[in-house]
């Protein structure tokens, strides 16, 4: 039993960031070995992969497992909690990641992979300590550790443009940090415990609760900010256009679904009690963002813009499934987001793989690409097919599971909301077909040949998610199932507050 124990508390430990954080250090004390930077940065990624693995499957076995760092009692004690939601968002990120480090290693230039592989590690630890943590104090660390190394990375290569969108990335960012920051203040002062389980506990009981309904406001519009939801998204649109393709593979794919995870966990575990205040809201932003997104989609002539865009739209959805508040419903907004995050980076390495391959993801000066690669035109498919939703591929099912629940929900604002799913599905079929169109159909319209470059090297990691999206469309009954129970660990939290309860007193 203890060295069980010990075992769970070392899980954790990898599973929450810490181990990539250590791997960080040593990447920077061994500044300037390249290939040592290399092969260490992939196994480190791969082996919390394999950890992400396993924790999934021990929670799924046992229940949710949690641990009190350094051992300290309630109220100083601060918990790392697995429950299903989390350690599916550890392993999700943690895939996206490795094929974001591996084409980092094969596409770009020594002196970039200096500087980006271990403040990725550094970005990952914040992530996964984030999507791990049961104190709503250390969200906002994780928050911060993430954004401090996503700085650093976006400034990497120091052009105009793209000093310009990293400046405007940290000045939006730190807004939304500062209203956090207040938002948590607000709730300590309330019912005077961080620890997101006690706070659950007491919170209905607090005797103002105008300020904690201030409180979840100012949450409200940080985490929006943070997920790029309309009509907070203003800061996203160009964002991603200008920093290296490895990074925007993996920005694309997990940041702002880390401002969801926290809009998800905190209104059902720390403010679930006063549903129907934040339903509304939840439905207004769900279906402006699944509309203004796909439009501005829609609008671009550049793969990375385009996509970029796309994220906007698709967040919709998985706000879609906290504003219907039902298992069904918040289910399938948790296959969504698994299932959209590995598309949405194979998407962005695709964009990435074509500007390595032939200079441009300009839509006007491609074409024809299926003929010269026709490895990456399968590549594309298969992600974009799920993105827009088509049957089988994984998408497919996290829209349908959604579409149902608004139906079984049989009010006219589940219809409202259903309708705009629907419609935004059918837009984001017609961008996707617009980039085959544009960049893959026909003929070529200039020779490729001298610009391919180390085509393997780019297209394996690449194809690599690609693979994983399309083992997803055989995998969609069982991940459904977890889903389906991790969205009744949170509807339902009385396990999740035992869980904690239990680590607290020792």
């Amino acid at each position: 039993m203890i060295l069980r124990n010990c075992a769970v508390e070392q899980l954790f430990n990898s599973c929450a960031g810490f181990d990539s954080a250590v791997w960080w250090v040593v990447l920077v004390a061994a500044w300037g070995r390249s290939r040592f930077s290399r092969l260490l940065g992939v196994l480190t990624v791969l082996l919390l992969v394999i950890v992400g693995f396993f924790n999934l499957y021990w929670v799924r076995a046992d229940g949710i497992k949690a641990t009190s760092l350094g051992d300290w009692p309630a109220p100083f004690g601060i918990v790392l909690v697995a429950d299903l939601f989390s350690a599916l968002m550890v392993l999700a990120a943690s895939l996206a990641a490795f094929a974001a480090v591996i084409f980092i290693v094969f596409a770009h230039d020594l002196w970039q992979q200096k500087y980006i592989l271990p403040i990725m590690l550094m970005v990952l630890a914040g992530v996964n300590g984030a999507f791990m943590t049961g104190d709503i104090f250390n969200l906002f660390v994780f928050f911060e550790v993430t954004l401090i190394g996503s700085y650093a990375l976006m400034a990497v290569g120091g052009r105009k443009l793209q000093m310009e969108a990293a400046f405007k990335y940290v000045v939006i960012n730190v807004f939304a940090s500062t209203l956090f920051l207040i938002g948590v203040g607000l709730l300590y002062a309330e019912v005077g415990t961080l620890n997101m389980a006690h706070i659950s506990q007491r919170v209905s009981d607090a005797g103002e609760q105008n300020i904690v309904t201030a409180a979840g406001m100012l949450l409200l519009v940080a985490f929006g900010v943070k997920a790029a939801v309309a009509p907070f998204h203003f800061w996203l649109p160009g964002a991603y256009t200008y920093i290296p393709s490895g990074v925007a593979s993996f920005f694309g794919g997990v940041l702002t679904k880390l401002g969801v995870y926290a809009m998800v966990r905190v209104f059902t575990l720390v403010l679930g009690h006063d549903v129907n205040l934040y339903q509304p809201i939840f439905i207004f932003i769900a279906c402006l963002s699944m509309v203004i997104g796909s439009f501005g989609a829609l609008a671009q002539r550049e793969l990375r813009n385009l996509f970029t865009w796309d994220i906007i739209s698709q967040v919709g959805y998985m706000i879609m499934g906290l504003a219907l508040f039902s298992v069904a419903s918040l289910g399938g907004a948790i296959f969504f987001i698994v299932q959209y995050i590995p598309v949405k980076t194979s998407l962005f390495l695709c964009a990435g793989t074509i500007e390595k391959l032939c200079g441009t993801g300009d839509l006007s000066k491609l074409g024809g690409l299926a003929r010269v690669y026709p490895i990456l035109g399968v590549v594309f498919l298969v992600p974009a097919l799920s993105l827009a939703g088509v049957p089988p591929f994984s998408g497919f099912w996290g829209k349908l599971a959604l579409v149902q629940s608004g139906i079984t929900g049989a009010t006219w604002e589940s219809y409202t909301v259903v309708a705009f799913a629907l419609f935004g599905s059918l837009v984001t079929l017609l961008v996707m077909s617009k980039i085959w169109q544009s960049v893959f159909w026909g003929d070529p319209k200039r020779s490729y040949l001298s610009t391919r470059g180390n085509q393997i090297g780019v297209i394996v990691p690449t194809a690599l998610v690609g693979l994983g999206t399309i083992i997803l469309v055989f995998a969609a009954g069982e991940l459904l199932d977890i889903t389906t129970d991790a969205a009744r660990q949170l509807i339902h939290t009385n396990d999740y507050i035992n869980a904690v309860n239990i680590v607290m007193v020792k």
